[in-house]
């Protein structure tokens, strides 16, 4: 498994260094030296206030747990995320949790399945909307695709969430993957006593659709340092198709794939292929790579406080 991960993950930089390559590395370095700083800075601010509405979303949910206290466990949760095929290694942070406020498992793991469900909805909703206003052509496949995978992953959550016999059948089977195998046999039994209302799961959406948004802008303000304009919430569709097709390719973070498809998208929208690379590569680092070091520092800091290293 270990060196499927590595093979992944080598994959994607091979992909990146790809890009970069294609794009003109030296014309890259040069749009990359001459960009107006204060829209990256804004665009890191933004970033940042993603993350804490991320924090807000999970919290929402889960009840209990301050802010303060869950903001490393949902950044490192992140982090983990991003480094595992489909992001599927995010239930992680339940065990974090577990480890740093002895929440139980079978509640937490609940919240992060809603978590991820309002975000997919969220992505689905602004892809389609992408789908529908840009001239994919014969990418429409890959598209569609990538919702496709998207709106099969709610399906199976949701029914995880409210048919029990369903639940418990997935549930022997994600078992078997490492992470998952220190569950105790009773957990599928308290999971199902966990409900959440109804008024968190709207506000979990608000905020997960706010979330989405602000990366738009975010994006907005990467093709503004390199002198493009272009609107803001055709931007969040782009950030939401791509980030579907990425996570739905199966490499870690959706590393490498996200900015092929960014790159192709922001070309349909008349950007340059050069300005699109430079902008779709400093989204990332305002966003996915943002996240990660914050997720190394998250790491250290909460295996100082608590006996965290074992989960890994």
């Amino acid at each position: 498994m270990r060196k499927y991960k590595i093979g992944m993950l080598l994959v994607s930089l091979v992909i990146l260094a790809a890009v970069v390559i294609y794009s003109n590395p030296v014309v890259l370095a040069g749009l990359l030296a001459a960009s107006d700083m204060k829209f990256i800075l804004a665009g890191f601010v933004l970033s940042f206030i993603a993350i804490l509405l991320g924090v807000l979303k999970w919290q929402v949910l889960l009840k209990g747990v301050k802010f303060r206290e869950l903001i490393p466990i949902q950044v490192l949760g992140f982090t983990i995320s991003n480094f595992t095929p489909g992001k599927a290694g995010e239930p992680a942070k339940a065990l974090i949790l577990k480890a740093a406020k002895d929440t139980p498992v079978s509640s937490s793991l609940a919240s992060i399945i809603w978590e991820r469900v309002m975000d997919v909805i969220v992505l689905i909703l602004l892809s389609a909307a992408a789908i529908s206003t840009l001239s994919l052509g014969s990418n429409f496949l890959l598209a569609a695709f990538g919702v496709t995978v998207f709106a099969v992953i709610i399906i199976l959550s949701i029914g995880v969430l409210y048919s029990e016999r369903f639940g418990r059948k997935m549930f022997s089977f994600v078992r078997k993957f490492p992470v998952l195998k220190r569950l105790p046999d009773n957990f599928m039994d308290k999971f199902y006593k966990t409900k959440i209302s109804k008024g968190s799961l709207a506000q979990s959406f608000m905020i997960s659709l706010i979330t989405w948004l602000i990366l738009g802008v975010v994006l907005y303000f990467s093709l503004l340092a390199f002198g493009v304009v272009i609107n803001p919430f055709v931007l969040s569709g782009i950030v939401a198709l791509s980030i579907v097709i990425g996570i739905a390719s199966s490499l870690p973070g959706g590393l490498g794939t996200t900015e092929v498809v960014m790159i192709f998208l922001l070309g349909l929208v008349g950007v340059d292929q050069t300005v699109a690379a430079a902008s779709a590569l400093t989204f990332r680092f305002m966003t996915i790579w943002f996240v990660n070091v914050m997720g190394g520092v998250s790491f250290i800091y909460l295996s100082r406080k608590f006996k965290i290293k074992n989960i890994f």
